[in-house]
């Protein structure tokens, strides 16, 4: 891990004190990156790349897939499979279905964050907590954060 990706995550943690909302998180962040992908997906750009359709998506989805890449080595190797299986699988499901799981993901978020953890969510101070959410949900659920101390 970077130790730029070091520090966001530090203040990641900041905002995420609270047990229930952690928990929350776990469910609600990969909810959440699955409808924002697949909703991005329906963007169609009118581009294409070697045969594939260059949607908004597609686009983010490789944009972040550097970042993660840069910033997150380890974690990226779970984030980027990740988010491919979400684009996968929002070409599959309803849109109905993709814009229940983004009501029910950003309602579950909120009631965290205003019921347990009392403090607004970190993106609104830093708009690149938006690309730490996953990754240090990933870390949480591999347990390799908290860092340990040596």
């Amino acid at each position: 891990m970077s130790p730029r990706a070091d520090q966001l995550f530090r203040e990641y943690a900041e905002y995420h004190r609270d047990p229930v909302n952690v928990a929350i998180h776990k469910v609600a962040v990969p909810a959440i990156l699955f409808h924002v992908i697949a909703m991005l997906d329906w963007i169609d750009t009118g581009l294409s790349l070697a045969g594939l359709d260059l949607t908004a998506g597609v686009a983010v989805t490789a944009l972040a897939a550097v970042w993660y890449a840069v910033m997150t080595p380890g974690l990226a190797l779970v984030v980027v499979p990740f988010s491919v299986l979400c684009l996968w699988l929002g070409r599959h499901c309803p849109r109905s279905v993709v814009v229940a799981v983004a009501a029910a993901a950003w309602i579950a978020q909120l009631i965290g964050h205003a019921r347990f953890e009392r403090r607004a969510p970190a993106f609104k101070d830093n708009l690149v907590q938006l690309l730490v959410g996953p990754a240090y949900v990933a870390a949480l659920v591999l347990g390799t954060w908290p860092r340990r101390a040596p």
